[in-house]
């Protein structure tokens, strides 16, 4: 039988010469090249700078920054699992006025805080380009009224919503608070709020509800 001949690596001759270094051209992109062609991982429009490419978003230190810390995730999380004790002895019972005011606020601001994230990712996710544009020497484009002046107002608008939608539910607790017998200064140690933060809540809240100007024991509240 006639042998057929292969290309098995074995068959192949060696190569008497390592392949030269690829050479590398800085000035026709820019930016580090390879071989003539844009090395993607030097680029600064597609390398994302301090982490703002897939994974958690990271400060230009390199840090993760922290969300809630851990004691107040175990509060919430012993509250959630209901161990922790109850102002209403946690009797089930009809909602009052204040309560669903609470949880109306509670869902307005879940709302605008979902609205804020989502401004607020455009805004990360354009700082590469930003800073590309800065370094560039093109920063007084970003003085545009169709770029700055509708970002801020975007981001702006996001933040007064969701700081008015978490005044609305700060006042709504305060009114919970009355309603169940804590008074000022309790108030203003649950929410960690000065005396006089705590005095203006207090009196918005009975500004709205005048009810609780009333001795909590003739309010009909049930424990």
């Amino acid at each position: 039988m006639k042998r057929v001949a292969t290309s098995l690596r074995t068959d192949r001759p060696a190569l008497d010469e390592p392949s030269p270094p690829p050479a590398w051209d800085g000035v026709s992109w820019g930016f580090t090249a390879l071989d003539g062609l844009p090395d993607l991982e030097e680029a600064s429009r597609y390398a994302p700078a301090f982490g703002s490419g897939p994974g958690p978003l990271r400060l230009s230190t390199g840090l993760v920054p922290p969300g809630f810390d851990q004691e107040l995730r175990d509060a919430l999380g012993n509250l959630w699992n209901g161990q922790e004790p109850l102002l209403n002895g946690g009797l089930t019972r009809e909602l009052t006025e204040y309560e669903i005011e609470v949880l109306e606020s509670l869902i307005d601001r879940r709302d605008a805080a979902v609205r804020l994230q989502s401004v607020l990712a455009d805004d990360i996710a354009q700082f590469d380009d930003a800073a590309a544009c800065v370094r560039g020497g093109r920063v007084v484009g970003l003085l545009a009224d169709s770029i700055s002046g509708r970002a801020r107002r975007n981001v702006t608008d996001a933040v007064a919503e969701f700081e008015s939608a978490r005044h609305r539910f700060r006042v709504a607790l305060v009114a919970v608070g009355v309603d169940n017998g804590m008074s000022g200064a309790d108030l203003g140690q649950a929410l960690s709020f000065s005396r006089q933060l705590a005095s203006r809540y207090l009196k918005e809240a009975r500004a709205k509800w005048p009810r609780l100007q009333e001795p909590a024991t003739r309010r009909g509240r049930r424990r």
